[in-house]
């Protein structure tokens, strides 16, 4: 997942196109130089008119001028206004991980920020425009490109039209030389030659292929449309077909603009040329939020629908006339002007609802396959899964409350793992609030979603409402004899008074949900009490035994195939076997666990992680990388608002107070700052290469002779070798063996490094 950064680490976040980018150099030059003036510019078309292909050809133009990155946010599959801030957060790498308007979040991120973020498909969200002016006018530098069938209609916005393009000039016998600088021509021919290997633009069907550009008004999707029927009709076949089919259809929707007209007709006829299995599946496919895989799409077909041929060939059909397009081996999207056709002819089927219900069932299916993945018992592969599908999730998350309520809890509540490792704290809090408010049947399933909101509510250090949370559901999971869901709650329970310096308070607790865990057998429920019984032996003096615990958790959560628990238990693993000194050990389970962490995108517990690797390198002689890397633990907490458990930040300034006194406030502070630069994986890589810090500390071997002293002060006062030499009664010669002595030892090149180490070490001419 993206992390926001600056400077050399910022990314450039751009979707890559599967097709070539046709002229437009006269728009990708206007959009340039509006967006050089304005910190809003929003680019306006029909739907097909290209406005997300130039969106990215300018984004990736400019993108030198934001060295804190290039964000793409896809906005079409989201269909709730509220959700714009959560769903640009994601995009940039921020996490709603408080309690707090996730616009403040946002905000305090951005200011000052050179960024440029991309909102594509903002048309049916315009209720959410309020989001863009706030961040743009409490923020200072932060450009915002938007794509849009409509403008935002807020201050300072700048529209941007995306006109047709270029048409052929009328000729009376156009050739392949006179057409081939046109920009819709081009498109034509170089989507027919993708469709038929071979096909080019000539003489003879030149005057063909300028027709069809003129009647499709130059619009891309209808031409790139168009074109693929080269694969069954010659151009000269084309043409006379478009006119008879556009002459019949523009006639409806007349409260549309002429080239929408244009282009439905255009969409229109192709669907008219599929077969009936074909278009019933495309009209099936328009259920689905942002694509969805093989396996689903022919899920929710065979539960709702029979369209009357095998699924695969359905798709190839709809693929071949590129009204799907496959985004990579096995899943599918839709365009959502498509999208909206398709819609239609699924809401004209009797079987609307059925696909409805059946689309919204597969999800519900898909995440609680894993069965009932609790936070940190989830496995790789499903969350994998469930992020692909997100969108698709969110709505079946809409669709059940109106219809299936017990349904939509079940899912919500086997959500919140998800929602917790992948950082959609504030929504998924919100889905289960409301979903909890609204099905007050006391089963499992609120068991579930009882103890998923407190977990979430500790991620955010919102300790008394989780604890609140956790007395309903223990005191339910216990009157339905579910040992397991209550061994789970309680296991939060103590995790909720640990996190708030509640130790010894949490220990029964942990002690019970060990003992329930057992008694169930429920092995993955064992492996996650044993983490926080590891966790409350540590925080209470225990060392060896949390080492033990510790490990025995590592190996069962790797048995299981639980990767999250395993590498949580490692890092904190870690910490114990530092405060051991048993270093290489407390390395090999920083080095084993961190990036698992990352891989997984379990993003809450990388401050664990870099505070383990903080404190190995303050002890082992390494103290300016031990702040750098508390740097970067300290920044990646501030962007992400993750809120660390009391007792380790203790565990963790206590391993860098000595380090702070040894390298004195000022150096200190440039150091954390240094580091708050560092993206996680880059502050890692600096202790795994194993070198030396790049100077030496006032405390630390080699030490400097107290002659030495006396002379780096005077360096830092800016006095020549002579001045030195006449201040402190000694030879020239003598005082330039005394600095090249000094350099040599904390490994600098120059007097200026020399200089700045003192000042920032506080040596001062009166110490000598």
């Amino acid at each position: 997942m993206p992390e926001i950064a600056r400077g050399a680490a910022a990314r450039i976040s751009l979707p890559r196109p599967l097709t070539s980018f046709i002229g437009r150099e006269r728009e990708l030059e206007q959009a340039k130089q509006l967006l050089a003036g304005s910190y809003l510019v929003t680019l306006t078309g029909p739907g097909g008119s290209g406005k997300t292909r130039l969106c990215i050809a300018v984004a990736a133009a400019v993108a030198g001028d934001y060295p804190d990155g290039v964000y793409f946010v896809p906005l079409a599959p989201v269909r709730d206004p509220g959700l714009v801030p959560s769903t640009i957060a994601q995009h940039i790498g921020l996490q709603d991980a408080r309690d707090r308007p996730l616009m403040e979040h946002l905000v305090s991120q951005l200011r000052e920020r050179q960024i440029l973020i991309v909102l594509d498909n903002f048309e049916h969200l315009l209720a959410g425009a309020p989001v863009v002016t706030r961040l743009l006018q409490e923020t200072g530098t932060v450009r915002i490109l938007v794509s849009s069938r409509s403008s935002l209609r807020v201050s300072g916005e700048q529209e941007c039209p995306v006109p047709p393009l270029t048409l052929p000039a009328e000729q009376a016998h156009p050739t392949a030389a006179s057409l081939g600088t046109c920009e819709s021509v081009r498109l034509f021919a170089e989507r027919a030659a993708a469709a038929v290997p071979g096909f080019t633009l000539d003489d003879e069907n030149a005057a063909a292929i300028a027709d069809i550009a003129r009647r499709l008004d130059g619009l891309p999707l209808a031409i790139e449309l168009a074109a693929a029927r080269v694969k069954l009709l010659a151009p000269q076949a084309i043409s006379p077909r478009l006119d008879h089919s556009l002459g019949l259809l523009t006639g409806g929707g007349r409260d549309l603009p002429d080239r929408q007209q244009t282009l439905r007709a255009t969409i229109a006829w192709s669907y008219d040329l599929l077969t009936e299995g074909a278009r019933r599946l495309l009209a099936t496919c328009s259920v689905f939020a942002g694509g969805a895989s093989l396996e689903v799409i022919e899920t929710v077909c065979g539960a709702a629908v029979d369209i009357g041929l095998p699924v695969l060939d359905g798709l190839q059909e709809l693929v071949d006339q590129s009204l799907l397009r496959p985004v990579r081996p096995g899943r599918f999207v839709m365009l959502e002007t498509i999208r909206e056709f398709a819609a239609e002819r699924l809401d004209a089927m009797p079987e609307a609802e059925q696909v409805r219900e059946a689309h919204a069932a597969a999800f519900l299916a898909l995440v609680e396959a894993d069965g009932r993945p609790h936070a940190g018992l989830a496995r790789k592969d499903w969350l994998e899964r469930v992020e692909a599908e997100h969108n698709n999730i969110r709505a079946a998350l809409s669709w059940y409350p109106e219809h299936d309520p017990a349904a939509a809890l079940r899912l919500a509540a086997a959500m919140s793992a998800f929602w917790s490792l992948r950082g959609h704290h504030t929504e998924g809090r919100q889905w289960l609030r409301d979903l909890l408010g609204l099905v007050p049947d006391p089963g499992v399933a609120r068991v579930g979603a009882l103890s998923g909101a407190a977990w979430l509510a500790i991620d955010q250090g919102d300790y008394a409402v989780a604890a609140g949370l956790l007395g309903e559901s223990i005191g339910l999971s216990h009157a339905l004899g579910d040992m397991v869901g209550e061994s789970i709650a309680t296991t939060y329970l103590g995790r909720c008074k640990m996190s708030g310096l509640r130790i010894i308070e949490a220990v029964p607790d942990v002690e019970r949900a060990v003992a329930l865990a057992n008694e169930a057998g429920d092995r993955p429920a064992i492996a996650f009490t044993t983490m926080y019984s590891a966790l409350a032996a540590q925080l209470t003096g225990q060392l060896e035994v949390a080492r033990d615990l510790f490990s025995r958790c590592v190996a069962m959560a790797a048995e299981l195939g639980l990767a999250p628990l395993s590498a949580r238990a490692r890092q904190t693993l870690a910490h114990v076997l530092l405060d051991l000194g048993e270093l290489s050990a407390a390395r090999a389970a920083l080095t084993e666990g961190f990036p698992v962490s990352i891989d997984v995108g379990d993003r809450w517990v990388v401050q664990i992680g870099l505070a383990g690797f903080a404190g190995l390198a303050a002890k082992t002689g390494r103290p300016r990388l031990a702040l750098r890397l508390a740097g970067a633990a300290d920044a990646y907490r501030d962007v992400n608002e993750f809120s660390m458990p009391e007792p380790i930040s203790e565990i963790v300034e206590r391993w860098l107070a000595p380090v702070r006194a040894r390298t004195g406030p000022t150096a200190a502070a440039r150091l954390l700052a240094e580091g708050r630069r560092l993206s996680p994986e880059e502050a890692v890589g600096l202790i795994l290469t194993n070198e030396p810090d790049d100077a030496q500390l006032p405390g630390v071997a080699p030490a400097l002779t107290r002659r030495e002293t006396e002379v780096a002060a005077l360096v830092a006062r800016g006095l020549t070798n002579r001045d030195i030499a006449a201040q402190l009664f000694l030879s020239v010669r003598t005082v330039e063996v005394h600095v090249d002595h000094i350099l040599t030892k904390l490994g600098f090149h120059t007097r200026t490094q020399l200089a700045a180490w003192a000042c920032e070490a506080g040596l001062r001419s009166e110490d000598t």
